[in-house]
């Protein structure tokens, strides 16, 4: 009888780190583009947003169950709902 190695422990601590970090720059880069393109026409940015979100989303959806590119899968949907949810309330804030 052959005994399966135990399985490697979680990488917590990085995994988090890499998953903030691209929250933060998939956030930004939403606001970004809902900015620039908003700066034209405000539904413009909206759906500019929108389309880059659900694209991006839709792309990562099938290495969410990899280990090691679901740090990433997890870190890119926590910002692209920040940055959809940032690009509405910049929408109505004058700035």
């Amino acid at each position: 009888m052959s005994v399966a190695p135990p399985p490697e422990p979680t990488p917590w601590a990085l995994g988090l780190l890499v998953a903030t970090a691209l929250a933060l720059f998939s956030a930004c880069l939403l606001v970004g583009i809902n900015d620039l393109i908003g700066g034209i026409r405000w539904w413009l940015g909206w759906i500019a947003t929108a389309v880059v979100a659900v694209g991006i989303a839709w792309t990562l959806w099938d290495l969410r169950l990899r280990p090691v590119w679901r740090w990433l899968v997890a870190g890119s949907y926590v910002g692209l709902l920040a940055g959809l949810g940032a690009g509405v309330v910049l929408t109505f804030v004058p700035h």
